[in-house]
């Protein structure tokens, strides 16, 4: 009889135990395994990152709800995205029909820094450009007009020759220059160059956020801007 169980216990240990891409498999190719075994699914505890034990359907229940989650949260990013180009495209659209109107340079920057600081609510808005017509010196509504030597405009003469508008974190130094009384306010900020119809110089924009503009976002809206800013300029020209 001893002998009868030795031989049986050394059977069963020679059997071999599927390998774990071996019940994958086989799971996969049953789907209907645990609908014909359901009390398995509650038998089942599987170890959880938190030291306790749930079973099978718990846990599925968990990642189902992890995954619709997630997909929550990129569908509420693709609507703010959806919701954020429209009402740029909308400001942009009626940038350009308030720019029409416009018949001076300083309706012209009037218009742009209405638009931008209290229609998109841009924190900060200033100007800093040159002008052999005008005298250097601030305008009738506070924009900022500077010599052709201006220390500003040299530190940026590169992006201002190359047109390359730039986003991100400056020195305190540059953010003190750009802003002036408001420096200790911006975080972060994106600087428009202005070389057309004989002005030359920058718009600067400032944020109390320091994720409002960083080196890696988009700038079609920048560039935008920029465009009907220039095409403005070169209106004003032609009609003198």
């Amino acid at each position: 009889m001893t002998n009868q169980v030795n031989n049986q216990v050394e059977k069963t240990e020679e059997m071999e135990l599927p390998e774990a891409q071996q019940v994958v498999d086989y799971l996969m190719e049953n789907p209907d395994f645990f609908l014909e075994n359901a009390p398995l699914l509650n038998d089942l505890e599987i170890p959880h990152e938190s030291g306790t034990a749930v079973s099978l359907v718990e846990r599925q229940v968990a990642v189902l709800r992890e995954k619709n989650r997630h997909f929550e949260e990129k569908l509420r990013d693709m609507v703010d995205a959806v919701h954020d180009n429209q009402r740029l495209h909308v400001s942009l659209h009626r940038l350009a029909v308030n720019l029409f109107d416009a018949d001076s340079l300083d309706d012209i920057l009037g218009v742009v820094d209405d638009e931008l600081r209290h229609k998109l609510g841009t924190d900060h808005v200033f100007f800093r450009l040159y002008n052999e017509d005008i005298e250097a010196g601030d305008g009738d509504q506070g924009h900022t007009y500077v010599e052709k030597d201006d220390q500003v405009l040299q530190t940026f003469s590169t992006l201002i020759e190359k047109n390359r508008i730039q986003c991100g974190h400056f020195t305190d130094e540059q953010i003190s220059q750009l802003f002036f009384d408001e420096a200790s306010d911006v975080a972060s900020a994106a600087l428009i160059p202005v070389s057309d119809s004989g002005i030359r110089g920058l718009i600067a924009l400032g944020s109390s956020d320091p994720q409002r503009y960083h080196a890696g976002m988009g700038t079609d809206f920048l560039s935008s801007l920029a465009d009907l800013i220039g095409a403005a300029m070169r209106s004003q020209v032609k009609n003198k």
